[in-house]
């Protein structure tokens, strides 16, 4: 049995080449094409969109039609490849290009045994007009440009390709509506710290996104908020990498100890992480109520990332990715983004309510599948474009604390400051690791005194690199503030 299989695998690669698919019908009788004269075409539904660009991450609707209805094509095939595969056959394998995927939708189509990301006819029947569809690139994986190329075949002596029949798209360099303003800067060169407050505003629910909406809302949440500002190189999470446990324990229990203790780990002055960012978690009915944060950046820590998991769903999370906040003009002021759902590729579920479901072997984080064609997806056939946000996240610079005593020339921003203004700005200024507040009301209240500082706790054992706390409470409402440093339990000898 073990080598028929192998045989049946090798005999289907052998029969998918990689390099450019000849589109030559295997019942041609004439080896060279016709001339179409417009009497064939191939057209994109490009939604509004500038017909020469693709969108990542999108789906779009192929049309074959014959403007002549006396004319019907019995026979087609549509490929899509890089352009620069015309340089030379041997150069690329198609296996390893993201140029997207073709999708067949209904039986007229199916996968082609012939070519790489091919989609040919299943019958010999007279056809007028075939949809396919494509659903592009991957925002970070995606080709600048894809070609899209068809043959349609009337008989054995009549088969076209080449103009009308082929669509080339560049990617459009527009960012996605889910992206930062800016592009993380290395390094980055602003003259002070600042301070940020995040709020995450819930949007989901049964008249946004009514499609597959759970069965039981009372039972709908989102997860507490966490994040952390961090250094250009530290990464919380990012598409096409694997969740770490932390994320993954997030977005299947929305269980936040994990990622937490990931964060609070990596913490240090010179790399790593600097705040925890831990907003309120929202359960049903008050999913819309804002979860907030505090955090803070510097010129090593300018950058921030955080997660929020969506209750009930298999392992879909909302979030933003190495969000920078240091701009040439100084520390961004106020921003807020719209957040669409992320898989974290730990668990199988196609909706929302889907059966748990270990996904083996584990995938990358991916864009949970707008656009899907599994009928049981809330996000069935849906473009990003089309979908509404699950969230909102607002991000607003509330203080700047100029360094004293560094060198600011060549910046924007003022120098050092005076004498009599240095030490309250030290003051100010104390270099926080962990700093979180939340809200019990929309009201400020004092806060009490710093209590002592907790014993070393290690990470393992009993001495080695472990965390310390303090805590101080708002003196109405005895809501705990705290910080939480590194620290180092000598061992003893």
């Amino acid at each position: 049995m073990y080598i028929i299989l192998v045989i049946l695998l090798s005999a289907t690669l052998a029969s998918a080449q990689p390099g450019k698919c000849d589109q030559t019908p295997p019942q041609a009788t004439i080896l060279t094409p016709s001339e179409n004269k417009g009497l064939f075409k191939m057209t994109i539904d490009s939604k509004g969109d500038d017909s020469n660009i693709y969108r990542p991450d999108q789906t779009y609707i192929l049309i074959l039609t014959t403007s002549n209805t006396t004319r019907p094509f019995r026979w087609f095939m549509i490929t899509v490849e890089d352009p620069d595969i015309d340089k030379g056959a041997f150069e690329f394998d198609l296996r390893s290009e993201d140029v997207g995927s073709l999708k067949t939708t209904n039986r007229q189509a199916r996968y082609s045994e012939r070519c790489y990301n091919s989609v040919e006819n299943t019958d010999n029947s007279d056809k007028y007009r075939v949809e396919i569809h494509w659903v592009s690139p991957k925002q970070y994986e995606g080709k600048e440009k894809v070609r899209l190329r068809a043959m349609i075949a009337e008989n054995g002596e009549s088969w076209y390709v080449g103009e009308n029949l082929t669509i080339e798209l560049k990617k459009d360099d527009q960012r996605a509506l889910d992206s930062p303003p800016f592009d993380p800067v290395d390094p980055c060169n602003l003259c002070s710290e600042a301070r940020y407050e995040v709020i995450f505003k819930g949007r989901w629910s049964r008249m946004s996104h009514p499609l597959h909406y759970p069965s039981r809302p009372d039972d709908n949440s989102y997860s507490h908020m966490v994040g952390a500002s961090h250094a250009y190189k530290y990464l919380l999470w990012k598409p096409g990498d694997k969740a770490s446990l932390g994320l993954k324990r997030l977005a299947e229990d929305a269980n936040v100890t994990e990622i937490e203790r990931e964060i609070i780990k990596a913490m240090s002055k010179e790399n790593g992480t600097r705040t925890l960012i831990r907003g309120k978690r929202r359960r049903h009915p008050h999913m819309f109520e804002p979860a907030h944060s505090l955090f803070r950046v510097d010129r090593v820590h300018h950058l921030f990332s955080l997660v929020v998991a969506m209750k009930p769903s298999p392992d879909w999370f909302l979030g933003v990715y190495n969000f920078e906040l240091c701009t040439k003009e100084g520390w961004l002021e106020d921003y807020e983004i719209p957040l669409y759902p992320w898989d974290a590729g730990t668990m199988d579920g196609v909706s929302y309510e889907s059966p748990r479901s270990v996904t083996q072997p584990v995938d990358n984080v991916e864009r949970v599948a707008v656009g899907s064609f599994d009928a049981d997806s809330p996000f069935y056939q849906l473009n990003l474009n089309d979908l509404k946000a699950f969230a909102k996240l607002q991000v607003t610079r509330l203080d700047v604390y100029p360094l004293v005593g560094v060198d600011c020339e060549g910046t924007n921003e003022e120098g050092p400051q005076e004498e009599g203004e240095k030490q309250n700005a030290e003051n100010i200024a104390e270099p926080l690791l962990l700093e979180s507040r939340q809200y019990l009301d929309q009201k400020q209240c004092a806060l009490g005194k710093w209590n002592e500082w907790s014993p070393c706790v290690p990470d393992s054992g009993n001495c080695g690199p472990g965390t310390q706390l303090r805590t101080r409470n708002k003196q109405r409402h005895y809501n705990v503030r705290a910080l939480l440093f590194n620290c180092v339990e000598e061992c003893q000898l």
